[in-house]
């Protein structure tokens, strides 16, 4: 599926049991239970169920992560140091590590996505990454690419690379999603009257437009069943038709 020739997709990495133990060991450092429940916007009974085992979703996993002051990447596989940390884009490692969900993102009409909450890995070469991708590498993880609604700029089966730590709206911004069980990648936009409007590249699919009330309510957690996972920075795929 990948076909850039210094990618490779690892399951070394899954660690889904000692995640719990990580969590806990972040909540503490990170100020303690309430404070975290404040910061991330996690409720109680939620960060109690992640604390016994239950696995996380790739937005609440980077919502706690920021909140305890940790980076995802560490959180998620134990890799590197706990504490969250600037990533030079010059460096003496050769490879990063990025978490591959294996739930896709639909670019069309939404598709069922149950398995997002399991993951691999990519490791790519460093020198392969620009600088601003780089920088945002606490907050990366790589969702695959089904549909194809955001044709040309993405086709079905690219790797796109999202920044769960970036959920404010740029106009014209490409972003990832969630709806209910559903995870979608369109591009957002804000119109005069403060609306937001969700639309796909391709000219097939009609745009949509979510009320300014409703808008805002994608912003706090719980609050609306569509959710902005996050912005889309970067994109690996073949050139050339399917």
């Amino acid at each position: 599926m990948l076909l850039v020739s210094n990618v490779s997709v690892s399951e070394d990495n899954w660690d889904v049991i000692s995640i719990p133990e990580r969590l806990r060991e972040a909540v503490d450092k990170g100020g303690g239970y309430n404070a975290i429940v404040r910061r991330s916007g996690v409720s109680q009974s939620s960060l109690n169920e992640y604390l016994k085992g239950r696995v996380l979703r790739i937005d609440t996993a980077s919502r706690l992560a920021d909140a305890c002051g940790v980076s995802l990447q560490w959180l998620l596989f134990g890799d590197g140091p706990s504490g969250r940390q600037p990533i030079p884009a010059q460096s003496g490692c050769d490879q990063v590590s990025i978490p591959l969900f294996e739930g896709e993102v639909s670019a069309g009409p939404g598709a069922l996505a149950p398995n997002v909450e399991n993951f691999a890995a990519i490791e790519i070469g460093r020198t392969s990454l620009p600088s601003q991708v780089l920088s945002r590498l606490s907050h990366l993880v790589a969702v695959t690419v089904r549909g194809d609604s955001m044709y040309p700029t993405l086709s079905d089966g690219d790797v796109v690379f999202v920044d769960t730590g970036d959920h404010a709206v740029i106009t014209g911004s490409v972003y990832v999603m969630r709806r209910d069980t559903d995870l979608l990648i369109k591009r957002l936009s804000w119109n005069m009257s403060g609306d937001l409007v969700v639309s796909s590249d391709n000219s097939q699919y009609k745009d949509e437009q979510i009320s300014a009330d409703r808008a805002r309510q994608l912003f706090e957690q719980g609050a609306s069943p569509i959710v902005v996972v996050g912005r889309v920075v970067w994109r690996m795929g073949t050139i050339g038709a399917r």
